[in-house]
């Protein structure tokens, strides 16, 4: 569980990052900064969940975590290589990403909340 709230924590700090230079650094067509944004929210919601399920034990809270933060780094990711990059490629993991992080929330739905 160390491992997970170490790699959420780092998840949120990124989103924010991100969030700060869509918002200061860099200058972004409007599509492309809402990309961007998207990204950092659904990172920064992920990172929060993922510091909520590292605070439980069992093997699912575990398993919801890792998909939920490694769902949203993958999906955040691809809008960030997309916004930035304008690397049309990258627009493929979004999906994967997105239902990985789905299916963490699904995970996380059967997982004890304590034991």
């Amino acid at each position: 569980m160390r491992l997970l709230n170490v790699f959420a924590a780092l998840s949120g700090a990124l989103a924010l990052v991100m969030q700060t230079i869509a918002a200061h650094v860099l200058p972004l067509e409007p599509p492309d900064a809402e990309r961007l944004r998207l990204g950092a929210f659904v990172q920064l919601i992920a990172a929060a969940a993922g510091l909520a399920l590292a605070g439980r034990a069992g093997r699912l809270n575990l398993i919801a975590g890792a998909m939920i933060v490694g769902g949203a780094a993958l999906f955040a990711a691809a809008l960030y290589t997309l916004a930035i990059a304008h690397l049309p490629w990258a627009s493929k993991f979004a999906p994967f990403g997105g239902l990985t992080l789905i299916g963490g929330w699904l995970v996380a739905a059967f997982a004890k909340p304590r034991a």
